[in-house]
């Protein structure tokens, strides 16, 4: 499985005020591209950026040597703060109804952290080697979570079905399909859920 873009640890042993102050303006910069993805300006200009952080724009591109690094960046920095989100406490281990209400408010909690960045992250991907990866590990990761917390069931399946089950959950809880749901059918959070539980629950119970 690839691995999360993260952002790169400082080989700096102590910190003084000079690296203190471009440490606060490069994370100022990260933070004012964040937000103006999820005001959906997904491909902000380094002087929108600028402005939004408070910064000159020449800091902008000192910070970052190009356009690329800095989407690059972005995406590390947002990551550091979701990752913990992707965690999903006990899967795999209670009743089924349990293990569903669980997983669907795992997905819904994360795609409300990452929605906007992931659209960004989508924009990038064909063009950009390194987001393509990361869209490419964050799939993975769901779809393993999905085969550890229905093993129970997709074990009662034969090959066949557990194909057809876990493609279809695969496809329906991916960060695109809850795009589709959110933001062009304008579902609520709640109308969201349910849609998810009684699809969800309707492919892992069709062979049984």
């Amino acid at each position: 499985m690839n691995t999360p873009l993260l952002p790169e640890a400082s080989n700096t042993t102590s910190v003084d005020g000079r690296t203190a102050r471009r440490d606060r303006g490069r994370t100022a910069v990260l933070e004012a591209a964040l937000e103006l993805f999820e005001e959906e300006n997904l491909e902000p200009t380094p002087e929108q950026i600028a402005q939004r952080a408070g910064v000159s724009t020449r800091s902008v591109y000192r910070y970052f040597q190009d356009r690329d690094a800095l989407v690059r960046a972005i995406i590390a920095h947002k990551q550091l703060k979701v990752l913990p989100l992707f965690y999903i406490e006990d899967i795999g281990n209670g009743e089924l109804s349990t293990r569903l209400a669980r997983f669907v408010d795992s997905r819904l909690k994360v795609y409300d952290s990452i929605g906007a960045t992931a659209r960004a992250m989508a924009i990038k991907a064909s063009s950009d080697p390194v987001i393509s990866e990361q869209v490419q590990f964050r799939k993975s990761l769901f779809r393993q979570q999905i085969e550890n917390n229905f093993a129970q069931e997709f074990e009662r399946m034969t090959q066949a079905q557990r194909a057809q089950s876990l493609n279809a959950i695969d496809a329906l809880t991916q960060a695109e399909s809850l795009d589709r749901f959110r933001v062009d059918l304008q579902l609520s959070v709640d109308e969201t859920r349910e849609l998810l539980k009684t699809s969800v629950l309707a492919l892992l119970t069709f062979a049984q």
